[in-house]
């Protein structure tokens, strides 16, 4: 899996619910054509973060189709996840 490119924002609770801060970086990925997460139309990964008291946490992921923004019900190998992972905390936003 490489990461081609990502938009990172925080997620903005009107409510008042949630306590801390919500992120969601939406990455763009490229896999080998042998994998089962290649599509030809490409690939996105959706990542939710949780951020309190200093602490980041990933809370979910979604893969999906970047052309129709379909989801893929489909779970990532641990090396992928600890990729991802990495490259959002390299740019994770300014808390």
């Amino acid at each position: 899996m490489q990461i081609i490119n990502h938009k990172a924002q925080e997620l903005v609770d009107p409510t008042g619910i949630i306590d801390g801060q919500r992120f969601e970086f939406l990455l763009t990925v490229k896999f080998d054509e042998e994998d089962e997460l290649f599509n030809e139309e490409g690939t996105g990964l959706r990542m939710l973060y949780s951020a309190k008291d200093g602490q980041r946490k990933m809370l979910t992921y979604q893969f999906y189709e970047l052309a129709t923004e379909s989801p893929f019900d489909v779970e990532w190998d641990e090396e992928e996840q600890t990729s991802a992972e990495q490259y959002c905390m390299e740019h994770f936003p300014e808390i």
